[in-house]
């Protein structure tokens, strides 16, 4: 078999094994849910205006706000800017 399928069959393995609760080498990643209406209320900007802003669709942001999503990665950094220093954030984008 060559390299790669072996790669993604340890993965599926490592992954199997994980969800049956065994420890693995498993790297797992967990996204925490954080108020995103909060964050945004701290800019004042309305739902359609903050997601025009920061170039977020309206619908992803209003499955954030409801709890349906959690924002992932650079989604969630980019809140974490926003949650610090709204009006920084807004400029940079201006």
């Amino acid at each position: 078999m060559s390299e790669r399928f072996e790669s993604i069959r340890k993965g599926l393995e490592e992954a199997i094994a994980w969800k049956a609760g065994k420890r693995t080498g498993a790297v797992v990643h967990t996204y925490t849910a954080m108020d995103v209406a909060k964050i945004r209320k701290k800019t004042k900007l309305t739902q359609k205006e903050f997601s025009e802003s920061f170039l977020i669709p309206l619908s992803t942001l209003r499955q954030w706000e409801q709890g349906q999503r959690v924002p992932q990665g650079a989604a969630q950094a980019l809140l974490k800017i926003i949650d610090k220093n709204p009006n920084a954030a807004l400029a940079a984008l201006h």
